[in-house]
């Protein structure tokens, strides 16, 4: 797999699959998706392609992606998600087209793009089928996804063929990874807004500090344990915050004891493939679980206090000692991801934390 990491990660926005879109036979598709970036001007970007599943959702975990051929792809700026200018046409190893193999890991050519903070970066895919494929993808919500079949937009929930990094050439002291679950994703959160833990802490830290939010719906930590390719993502980075578990307890019905396991693994699954990398765990966040999860949550929660470097993104958002989620914190009533709020929350007991720990 090639090293995405030789360039600095544009954007704070999610970039993996845990699911597909299954295109149909002799069918026509365009895909669009719109990205905020944390670089403004002319730069030089590189995008790179996952043809792979990283994290179980709908799909499990390293399910490899049909082959397809991209017919077409260009990036174009977009000040309103409508008008598009400045058009680049992306390429292939020269080439206007793009044969994807089976779990193929690959990448478009270099181009120049002019950004301007105030809008957007779209990419843009045509793949034209000859008979029904699978491609992976994700429900990417934080973000505007448009997708057209023979001519025509429909609505697809945001699934959208996107890179898994968009890269450009810039000088930086490290890439940070933020490496979990939706939580980490930024799920549920308003759309572009970039409000979520994860996009306020790449916002407001230095310029020269790449951030891959590597963060995915559903993932659980026996995912980052699985040797896949959503570990050896992790592993490009120079440092990583790993916040797995709620999955794990909840939907997956696992005990902290496995939980921790999966962890350890994971941590030294990364520091197998780089040596120099830097491991940080972060404490389980609550999810008004039921009592029997929540006494699982608490264990994992222990065991990460007593490890070096944590980040206790918990303690921020619980209510109480019962582990419900803070209400203001909440989406909704019935769901507990994280909001905006949330996210501000977060990054001010990252501030601190970082204060403290001179990180």
């Amino acid at each position: 797999m090639e090293k995405f990491t030789q360039y600095y990660s544009a954007t704070v926005l999610g970039s993996g699959n845990n699911n597909g879109i299954c295109l149909k036979g002799e069918t026509e598709y365009v895909f669009k998706s719109y990205y905020k970036l944390r670089t403004d001007g002319e730069g030089v970007y590189k995008l790179f392609f996952v043809n792979k599943v990283d994290s179980t959702g709908n799909c499990r975990a390293e399910k490899s992606g049909d082959s397809f051929k991209i017919c077409e792809a260009y990036a174009a700026y977009s000040p309103d998600k409508i008008t598009e200018e400045g058009k680049v046409d992306l390429t292939f190893d020269g080439m206007g087209e793009k044969v994807v193999g089976v779990g193929e890991t690959y990448s478009c050519d270099e181009f120049s793009f002019t950004y301007n903070k105030d809008g957007y970066m779209v990419l843009v895919f045509k793949v034209i089928t000859d008979k029904r494929k699978f491609l992976p993808a994700t429900n990417e919500s934080m973000s505007t996804g448009r997708v057209f079949e023979n001519g025509k937009e429909i609505w697809w929930d945001n699934f959208t063929l996107r890179p898994a990094f968009v890269g450009v050439k810039k000088e930086k002291k490290k890439t940070v990874g933020f490496w979990g679950d939706s939580i980490t994703q930024g799920s549920r959160t308003g759309i572009d807004k970039y409000e979520a833990w994860v996009h306020r802490i790449g916002n407001y830290l230095e310029e020269d500090i790449s951030v891959w939010n590597l963060g995915m719906g559903w993932a659980r930590s026996y995912d980052a344990s699985l040797d896949g390719v959503f570990t050896k993502k992790a592993a490009m980075c120079d440092e990583v915050f790993i916040c797995f578990g709620v999955n794990d307890i909840r939907s997956g019905g696992r005990v902290a004891e496995e939980v921790i396991d999966d962890l350890n693994t994971a941590k030294k699954l990364l520091e197998s493939k780089n040596n120099s990398i830097k491991v940080h765990f972060l404490t389980v966040p609550p999810f008004n679980m039921t009592q029997y999860e929540e006494a699982q949550r608490k264990k994992v929660n222990e065991y990460i206090r007593s490890t070096r470097g944590y980040f206790d993104i918990a303690s921020c958002l619980e209510e109480n000692a019962d582990g419900d989620v803070i209400r203001k914190y909440m989406t909704n009533d019935d769901d507990a991801h994280p909001n905006g709020e949330g996210g501000k929350a977060v990054l001010e007991h990252f501030i601190k934390w970082r204060e403290q720990t001179q990180w």
